[in-house]
């Protein structure tokens, strides 16, 4: 498996609230994930990564997971610890109040591939019929679409269209999409909407497959596709080639 991971803050943003992490544990699982910090101030840019810390230190002494409800208790159980962090920092320190963050990533165990969200961060997978969002958004946008109450053009320029119905660290409870996935993918790709907001699917999905480019070229050539589309957010970018991916061809 390879892997490359970069994180840009864009043209207009001063200050780079998104955080991100890519681990391989004494287990030899994998785990990769990406944080969009929201709350202004610095209060995004710490609550992103106390759930990028929160993951990590886990992660890396977690134990072999041998069936899925494991999994899916570890992921549970980490995402409600750095949500507590989160709320229990912002109430202490006023200049962090109401800070949040989305969080989207995958586990990859010896026999299984596992992606978990919250927010509107994304996981595709690149299988041989095409990039294929993964993840769904909580927002207020994506719920209008999935009602029918708005079209994409809509959405596009809609007044609402960065207002999250889902995060960490905003509310005592909240949602966590946890899936087991087909393993037979050729890339994995995680990204902040920094990427997803402002660049077609087509676009990226056309970096994401060709062959000329390198890994680090595809994120290099995502990022400057962002910054094309104006720079206005900050862009997290983690690309996970597989070593499948010869075989997935065939």
């Amino acid at each position: 498996m390879r892997v490359f991971a970069n994180s840009d803050i864009g043209l207009v943003r001063s200050v780079n609230e998104d955080d991100y992490c890519v681990f391989q544990n004494p287990n030899n699982d994998w785990l990769a994930v990406v944080c969009d910090g929201i709350g202004g101030n610095a209060g995004g840019e710490v609550a992103s990564h106390i759930v990028v810390s929160t993951l990590r230190d886990a992660f890396l002494q977690a134990p072999a997971f041998q069936k899925d409800y494991e999994v899916n208790q570890w992921i549970h159980h980490q995402l409600n610890k750095a949500n507590d962090a989160i709320f229990k920092q912002s109430s202490q320190d006023l200049n962090l109040k109401g800070m949040g963050t989305t969080c989207v990533g995958i586990m990859i165990t010896k026999t299984s591939s596992y992606i978990f969200n919250v927010g509107d961060s994304r996981i595709y997978a690149d299988y041989s019929d095409g990039l294929i969002q993964m993840s769904e958004d909580h927002s207020v946008i994506a719920q209008l679409l999935r009602e029918g109450k708005i079209t994409l053009d809509q959405a596009k320029n809609h007044i609402q269209k960065n207002t999250l119905t889902n995060a960490l660290g905003i509310w005592h409870l909240f949602r966590i999409d946890i899936n087991k996935i087909q393993s037979n993918y050729k890339y994995i790709l995680i990204c902040s909407d920094g990427l997803h907001g402002y660049v077609e699917h087509n676009v990226i999905q056309n970096i994401v497959e060709n062959s000329k480019f390198s890994i680090q070229d595809k994120v290099n050539h995502l990022m400057l596709e962002a910054r094309l589309a104006g720079g206005l957010d900050n862009c997290t970018i983690i690309l996970i080639e597989s070593d499948r991916m010869e075989e997935s061809y065939d």
